[in-house]
C-alpha cells in the first residue's frame, strides 16, 4: 500500500523473493503495488538487483547462487519468455550470466517482470526460482481480488501503516499464513500450512497434533 515504509518493503520484496536464488516455498512469488508508488518501488528494486552478485556461493562477494537442476532453470526461463511473447517488460535480468565459471553452473539472473498478463505462465504458475512479476492496482480490495486469483494459497502478506487494511487483508486473503509488515518468517508456535492447491493440513503449533490423533465421540444418556 501506499501508506507503508517503502524503504523496508523495497529490501523485504528482494529478500522474500531473491533469497535461496527464489527456491523457497514461502518465497513471495508475486508483488502487488498501488499505483502511486509503483515507479519509485520498481526504481529501488532494480537498484538493488544490479548490485547483487551472483555466483558461486562458496565466494563471499556473491548474494545469489544457482539454481538446483537444469530442469528447474529451463521452466524459470521458459515461464519468463512466455511472459515476454505476451507483452511483458523486463526491467532486469531475464537470462544465464556467462563467461567463466556461470558457464559450468545452473545460475539465471535475478530478474523482475511488469506488464504481466493474467494468462501468462508467471501469474498461473508458481516461480520456483529468482524471477518475480510486478502487478499495480487503485484500491485494496482489486489488489486482494487478484492476489486471490492463484490456485495457490501457501503465504501472503501486506505492508501498511494502516490497520483497517491490515485487518481486511487478513480476513480475506485466501492463504494459510498471512504477514503484516514482515517477511515470510515460520516460527514453530504458528500453524504452518496452506489452501486451495497449497495443501492439507497444518504443521507446527498444537495444530499439528490433531493430525496424530483419533477423535472419540461419546454419548452418555440416563446414567
Amino acid at each position: 500500500m501506499e501508506d507503508a515504509n517503502l524503504d523496508l518493503a523495497v529490501k523485504m520484496a528482494d529478500v522474500g523473493r531473491y533469497f535461496n536464488c527464489g527456491q523457497m516455498c514461502l518465497g513471495v512469488k508475486r508483488l502487488f503495488l498501488q499505483e502511486s508508488i509503483a515507479d519509485n518501488f520498481v526504481g529501488g528494486l532494480v537498484e538493488i538487483l544490479k548490485k547483487k552478485t551472483v555466483g558461486n556461493g562458496m565466494s563471499k562477494e556473491t548474494r545469489m547462487g544457482p539454481i538446483h537442476i537444469g530442469s528447474q532453470r529451463q521452466e524459470v526461463e521458459e515461464q519468463v519468455e512466455d511472459a515476454k511473447a505476451r507483452g511483458a517488460k523486463e526491467l532486469f535480468g531475464g537470462e544465464r550470466p556467462k563467461g567463466g565459471d556461470f558457464d559450468k553452473g545452473l545460475f539465471y539472473l535475478p530478474t523482475l517482470m511488469t506488464n504481466v498478463p493474467d494468462d501468462a505462465r508467471m501469474t498461473k504458475e508458481e516461480v520456483f526460482g529468482p524471477a518475480l512479476p510486478v502487478y499495480t492496482f487503485k484500491t485494496l480490495d482489486e489488489a486482494l481480488e487478484k492476489a486471490n486469483s492463484s490456485e495457490f494459497g501457501l503465504g501472503s502478506s501486506i505492508w501498511t501503516r494502516n490497520l483497517l487494511h491490515a485487518n481486511k487483508a487478513i480476513d480475506k486473503l485466501q492463504a494459510g499464513n498471512v504477514w503484516v509488515n514482515s517477511l515470510h518468517y515460520g516460527y514453530d508456535e504458528l500453524p504452518f500450512g496452506g489452501v486451495k492447491s497449497s495443501g492439507v493440513g497444518r504443521e507446527h503449533g498444537p495444530e499439528a497434533l490433531d493430525y496424530y490423533l483419533e477423535p472419540k465421540g461419546v454419548v452418555v444418556v440416563n446414567v
